[in-house]
């Protein structure tokens, strides 16, 4: 009788913590920060306190993202030189079809010969950390416009990662 009594009691005990508290004050944020740095939290628990980061910023991260897209197309020599050598190929990268979103999982960006390019807003660091991600997915646009999306042919392929 009390061995169903304590599986009764386990099923609605509350789930094990994992060190995140949540909120968006600054105070909880230090807690959170510090809870992280000193081994208090698990990786489950910084990984909620990373996505609640991503939401609460989202708005600020993607018009950061957008000012500096804006400004790599531009005034960056590597960005313009490929740009031009897609337009060269009948294509057209511009801020129209490269988008900064928040992004769920851990990238820095993606090409969709559909959809244009994708930057990860969350995820970029820095200006130079943008250029790398924009100046790669490029790099994947010129190679299925020259390639024709023949990603299965290796002589072809020299460009792909």
């Amino acid at each position: 009788m009390a061995e169903a009594a304590s599986s009764g009691s386990n099923s609605t005990s509350p789930p094990k913590d994992n060190g995140y508290i949540p909120g968006d004050d600054a105070w909880t944020i230090c807690r959170n920060l510090w809870r992280g740095l000193t081994g208090k939290m698990t990786q489950e628990g910084m990984e909620q306190f990373r996505v609640a980061r991503d939401i609460r910023n989202e708005k600020e991260d993607c018009k950061r993202c957008e000012d500096q897209r804006d400004y790599l197309l531009q005034y960056s020599p590597l960005i313009r030189f490929l740009q031009d050598n897609i337009q060269q190929l009948g294509g057209n990268i511009s801020k129209h079809n490269i988008f900064c979103r928040r992004c769920k999982n851990r990238q820095a960006g993606g090409f969709d010969p559909d959809y244009g390019i994708q930057i990860c807003a969350n995820e970029m660091r820095n200006q130079g950390h943008l250029e790398d991600t924009l100046a790669h997915e490029m790099i994947h646009a010129y190679d299925h416009m020259r390639f024709k999306g023949g990603l299965g042919r290796q002589p072809e392929t020299c460009c792909l990662r």
